[in-house]
């Protein structure tokens, strides 16, 4: 288990380093076309760490009433990482 709680993945970098032609695989599944950056750390002391940067479609400024819309494959990615979506979010 990692210090953050979550369960440790498989992660697979791959690609011609074109645009487009990058593929990040999280446990054997391409999440590429869900994210807009990804960042590596790594410590001699420290097990490696990736940021996954998930896109987002719109986020309204209103800070009494934010709505926030997740792509379906982004949703997707982030419930394979453990997240619960909110109920009534109107998504099945």
């Amino acid at each position: 288990m990692s210090k953050h709680g979550g369960r440790l993945r498989k992660l697979r970098l791959t690609g011609s380093g074109l645009p487009g032609g990058t593929q990040v695989e999280l446990d054997g599944v391409d999440v590429a076309s869900s994210l807009t950056g990804l960042t590596l750390k790594i410590g001699l002391d420290d097990r490696p760490q990736a940021v996954l940067d998930v896109l987002l479609w719109e986020m309204d400024t209103e800070l009494d009433d934010v709505q926030v819309v997740v792509p379906p494959k982004t949703r997707d990615l982030l419930v394979s990482l453990g997240w619960t979506p909110p109920e009534g979010d109107g998504a099945s």
